[in-house]
């Protein structure tokens, strides 16, 4: 946070206004990580207002685009499609494929939560058939792990487990440790549904090496955060699938072994 607030300071001094739009979406960004959303959209829309007034248009879809992403955090889906709708008008318009496609997989995500399926279905597919058009393997491995997402909510876990794999597989070829995490997570999950309990251990063990390592990276305090999050759904699930196979004992250690995560989220919030 301190480094994005000195290099605002400096942009906003030498009056290089695409770099500030830049900073203040940086700062944002660290605002919506750590849960603080109404900070996060005061930031969002200082940006978005500079961007608008020196004609960004990639600047300015990627704002809008920040701003859909946090009224969906927050349960508003009517605002956060509208955001991304003006996102995707501006981005489609000046031919910026990535950004459509990310998009489109992100007004997937939306009707999603609000459990239309076969909307949140017609979107992850253009975004799928885009970042596939453009060779964008990391956005096509995002979006394969979404689609995945919505057969697990319609409760088909099976067809999850495929995608959830698919995901996987293209993860580990563009080195997103995170994304494997989350991943490994997904299918573990999609294995305990399934009542696979042996596999879901297996595949949750894998995850949480993932999550222990990159906690000896050097990371934000909103990164720590994000992390724990995560982190702590691949334990609880974990602890489920032992339980299911009555290792008492094995679900008592990860109990024990995730009360220092909880201990250490807490230092990273004050």
């Amino acid at each position: 946070m301190v480094a994005y607030q000195q290099a605002l300071a400096i942009r906003k001094q030498i009056n290089q206004k695409a770099l500030v739009g830049e900073s203040l979406n940086n700062i944002g960004s660290v605002y919506e990580n750590l849960g603080q959303y109404d900070q996060a959209l005061k930031f969002y829309q200082q940006a978005l207002t500079i961007l608008q007034q020196i004609g960004s248009k990639v600047g300015e879809g990627k704002t809008l685009n920040n701003i859909g992403f946090v009224y969906n955090n927050q349960g508003q889906y009517a605002k956060a499609l509208n955001y991304y709708v003006q996102a995707l008008t501006i981005l489609q318009k000046i031919g910026d494929k990535a950004g459509g496609g990310k998009t489109l997989d992100n007004i997937g995500v939306v009707y999603d939560n609000q459990r239309d399926y076969a909307k949140a279905f017609g979107f992850h597919q253009q975004a799928l058939a885009i970042f596939k058009q453009i060779g964008d393997t990391a956005g096509e491995g995002k979006t394969l792990n979404n689609i995945g997402g919505v057969y697990y909510n319609q409760k088909e876990y099976a067809k999850a487990l495929e995608f959830y794999q698919e995901a996987l597989v293209i993860v580990k070829q563009v080195g997103d440790k995170a994304s494997e995490g989350t991943f490994l997570n997904n299918i573990g999950s999609a294995y305990d549904k399934l009542g696979q309990y042996e596999n879901a251990e297996k595949t949750l063990f894998t995850a949480i090496e993932i999550w222990e390592s990159l906690r000896k990276n050097e990371l934000t305090d909103a990164q720590k955060i994000s992390l724990f999050e995560i982190q702590a759904e691949t334990y609880r699930f974990l602890q489920r699938s032992l339980i299911a196979q009555n290792k008492i004992n094995s679900a008592l250690e990860v109990s024990d072994r995730l009360i220092p995560q909880t201990k250490h989220r807490r230092r990273s919030l004050s």
